[in-house]
């Protein structure tokens, strides 16, 4: 690939970034032009036998193909807004998505909507939402047929290998919750204990009443407690609402509401939370971070069915009733030796997710570098 140069000071309308054989400046049209069938799905689920297709992508069967050719799909309302996939099998599509139909500039629109960044034409707070109006009205920019094949081409090579790290990272992660289920199942020859939580932890009420800490930290249940700005979360706030907030320290647990998800976060660093957050403290009984892996397990999470409360968005956890569920643990030496090895799993999945990470920033720069 080549860096597109300007010629006497023109501006030439290409792409910064092209491959050197191609030389042409692009054109331009409407999507609409392109894709004049623009509108919502109409299926409803039923129980047949072709897959059904809504915001969030398979969502179930239909009795009937509405959609027989490659059609690209944009999520139309909700969280998922504005996101987009391919299908390229006989389909139904509900009303929650939108579908644009191009015949064979499909691909090409899809990568070009992608490099465009749906989000921007979002609107609605309570329900997101998007329009096939809008849709119609983006300019599609372009150069030659071979020119387009080979940039459909390559794109299609880093999404490939996109899918691939994250199978990586999927399977990692299941022989990590294997791993970790057989390492804290007591062994008959091990020297394992069973003691209530209420004989291992103690619960603390520290507030920030000095403004000790002005971080505010947040609940993540793959990544513990983290800076709320980590989650992409911006609120605002006077310094003096958070003087009632829970101070949480290094090697605390902190049970927030997501009781489907396991509810208990380990926190690596020191901050504030929610005051509706409950902060353990672990005693001299635990290792550092050894009930960190285990709080995340499947097991511990379908150990806490009989002590939570509420349907909707996870479940309330009763502190009291936990604090008097049974849990088997091993000698310390035992405890550290787990903690180690969990961690040499953690730090593998992280590198892996790392580069997961910089293969899409690769993907972003050259979509925004390969179109105009």
């Amino acid at each position: 690939m080549i860096m597109a140069a300007d010629k006497q000071d023109k501006v030439l309308n290409v792409p910064t970034l092209r491959f050197p054989e191609f030389t042409e400046e692009w054109n331009y049209t409407e999507l609409h032009e392109l894709a004049p069938g623009i509108s919502s799905g109409r299926d409803k689920p039923t129980n047949g036998s072709i897959a059904l297709y809504g915001s969030t992508g398979q969502m179930g069967m239909t009795d009937k193909a509405s959609y027989t050719n490659e059609i690209v799909l944009v999520a139309r309302v909700g969280a998922n807004a504005g996101t987009m996939q391919i299908v390229n099998e006989p389909c139904g599509v509900t009303d929650n998505a939108l579908v644009v139909n191009a015949g064979l500039w499909n691909k090409y629109i899809f990568y070009y909507l992608q490099k465009c960044n749906l989000n921007r034409l979002i609107f609605g707070s309570g329900q997101p939402l998007i329009t096939g109006g809008m849709l119609k009205k983006i300019k599609i920019r372009f150069g030659s047929e071979a020119e387009r094949a080979k940039i459909i081409k390559f794109l299609i090579l880093i999404d490939e290998r996109i899918s691939t790290q994250i199978k990586i990272i999927e399977d990692l992660k299941s022989l990590s919750d294997a791993i970790c289920e057989r390492l804290y199942t007591p062994s008959e020859k091990g020297s394992w204990q069973t003691y209530k939580y209420a004989d291992l932890f103690s619960i603390s009420n520290e507030r920030n009443s000095k403004l000790q800490y002005t971080n505010v930290l947040s609940a993540s249940q793959e990544y513990g407690m983290v800076e709320r700005i980590e989650l992409n979360i911006d609120i605002k706030f006077e310094a003096s609402s958070i003087t009632n907030y829970k101070i949480v320290h290094p090697d605390q647990y902190v049970i927030h509401l997501r009781s489907f998800q396991g509810g208990f976060a380990y926190s690596g660093k020191v901050g504030v939370c929610s005051p509706a957050y409950t902060i353990l403290v672990p005693n001299e009984k635990l290792s550092t971070a050894f009930l960190k892996y285990y709080f995340t397990s499947k097991k511990f999470i379908n150990s806490l069915r009989i002590v939570t409360y509420g349907i909707r968005d996870g479940r309330s956890i009763s502190v009291e009733e936990f604090l008097q569920l049974k849990v088997a643990i091993p000698d310390i030496a035992h405890q550290k030796h787990i903690v180690r090895v969990m961690q040499l799993w953690e730090g593998i999945i992280r590198t892996e997710e790392s580069y997961l990470y910089n293969l899409q920033q690769q993907k972003r720069f050259l979509l925004n570098s390969m179109f105009i």
